[in-house]
């Protein structure tokens, strides 16, 4: 059992060093959207900050923590295998692991899919996407002047959903027509299909 355990904690940590890495490799590929420092502008992963470029230096914290949590996790793996502390403290070990995708502050189309925060999706794994109106009775509504009656889009994979909050039209309707080429089906009714059936 203890063997099992450590195999599992082993190939969850080598799974963040992947994600990791993945991004850093992603964050070289060409910026398909936003394009311009005004399209950034427009985006953001929480109500009250705009999101960074997706450059080296633009997600400078986020990276650096990233990789001493990481460091930290495989030190605290490390010391808890050889020092043979009880199994149950590699669930205290993991717990920095689970809150991953909040250090990066990116919104990104590349070329091969989509950098959201902590996470890279690739288009064949983007399943649908919809785009939610933050009205009174939304989470985010409340937290920002500039993004109250505004969109939040919802990008959902088989597993994760992906999340932003877009603050201008102009950018709802590139953002939608980039997930069109992808043949990403939207959720729910359009404006465009209600102001055609009015």
């Amino acid at each position: 059992m203890e063997l099992f355990i450590e195999i599992l904690i082993a190939a969850v940590i080598l799974f963040y060093i992947y994600r990791f890495v993945l991004i850093i490799a992603k964050m070289k590929e060409k910026v398909v959207f936003p394009t311009s420092s005004e399209g950034i502008a427009d985006i953001r992963k929480f109500p009250q900050k705009i999101v960074n470029a997706p450059t080296y230096f633009g997600q400078k914290w986020g990276l650096i923590t990233y990789a001493i949590i990481l460091a930290y996790v495989i030190t605290m793996f490390c010391l808890v295998k050889y020092l043979e502390i009880n199994w149950a403290t590699y669930l205290l070990v993991l717990l920095p692991l689970f809150n991953f995708s909040n250090l990066l502050n990116m919104f990104v189309i590349v070329q091969d899919g989509i950098l959201c925060g902590g996470h890279f999706v690739s288009w064949k794994k983007i399943k649908t996407f919809e785009f939610v109106l933050i009205d009174a009775n939304h989470r985010y509504y409340g937290h920002s002047e500039i993004v109250n009656n505004q969109y939040e889009i919802k990008i959902k994979t088989g597993i994760l959903t992906l999340s932003s909050i877009i603050t201008s039209e102009e950018m709802r309707k590139k953002l939608r027509s980039i997930l069109y080429e992808h043949n990403v089906i939207e959720l729910g009714p359009t404006e465009d299909l209600l102001t055609d059936k009015a």
